[in-house]
């Protein structure tokens, strides 16, 4: 699987960046994840599953340094290419599987990921979410922003499923196609995406230890999730002076 993903985004490097920065659903979910990570000048931060940059290129400015990390050679060098553009000298680049990530531990302030991590099958999902809670400093924020849906049991994912097969049914054959394509791979657990529903998150985030676990609808299927790692003093973050 993860030989495929690689190849995968190699291959949609090229349009990829535009295509991000010109979805106005996209701008939401990068607004709403920097307002939840609120990134200080002195943080030091990883984004998982970076891509071509969306996230890492804004928190860059922001914080002391971001390590972008993507399982596509290609997405990373593009990454770096547009870092130097930008002359934003504290932004590095890691080609790595997730699945395979490790980290010193308690060695980052701010860990985030938007639109990566519903690649990963559960159990991966759950043991990389452990793994931050090591990596992150005492009070440092993990922040997730996802496809965030289940199987249709709640309100909300009947809603996200409607307004799916819709928007689909109205691209005509092509579109009846995908539908039945997705129906079958999302009933049967197949295929590349396996978004999972924001109380599963939730759940992940308590059980390894992190804390203020907080979700929050953004757009159409996208959510966000985030919590902290305890043991900072209150009113205190790291590489912050308490006030």
């Amino acid at each position: 699987m993860a030989r495929v993903l690689e190849r995968q985004w190699n291959k949609r490097v090229s349009g990829w960046h535009s295509h991000v920065t010109s979805a106005p659903a996209f701008e939401k979910v990068l607004a709403t994840l920097l307002d939840a990570a609120q990134p200080s000048p002195s943080d030091v931060c990883v984004d998982l599953g970076a891509g071509t940059g969306f996230v890492a290129l804004a928190l860059a400015p922001r914080v002391t340094s971001v390590l972008a990390v993507d399982i596509a050679p290609a997405m990373a060098e593009d990454l770096s290419r547009r870092a130097r553009e930008a002359g934003l000298r504290n932004l590095s680049t890691e080609v790595c599987d997730l699945n395979e990530l490790r980290l010193p531990e308690a060695s980052a302030d701010l860990i985030v990921s938007s639109y990566a991590l519903h690649h990963l099958l559960n159990p991966d999902k759950r043991a990389l979410v452990a793994r931050t809670a090591r990596w992150l400093r005492p009070g440092g924020r993990l922040v997730i922003a996802d496809m965030m849906f289940g199987s249709g049991w709640s309100d909300r994912d009947r809603a996200i499923l409607r307004q799916k097969v819709a928007a689909l049914a109205a691209k005509g054959p092509g579109g009846w196609w995908r539908i039945a394509k997705n129906l079958g791979r999302y009933g049967l657990g197949v295929g590349q995406e396996h978004p999972v529903p924001p109380e599963v998150w939730a759940r992940m985030l308590r059980d390894a230890g992190f804390i203020d676990v907080e979700f929050a609808p953004i757009v159409a299927e996208a959510g966000l999730i985030s919590g902290i790692r305890p043991g900072a003093a209150a009113g205190e973050r790291p590489g912050r002076a308490a006030v």
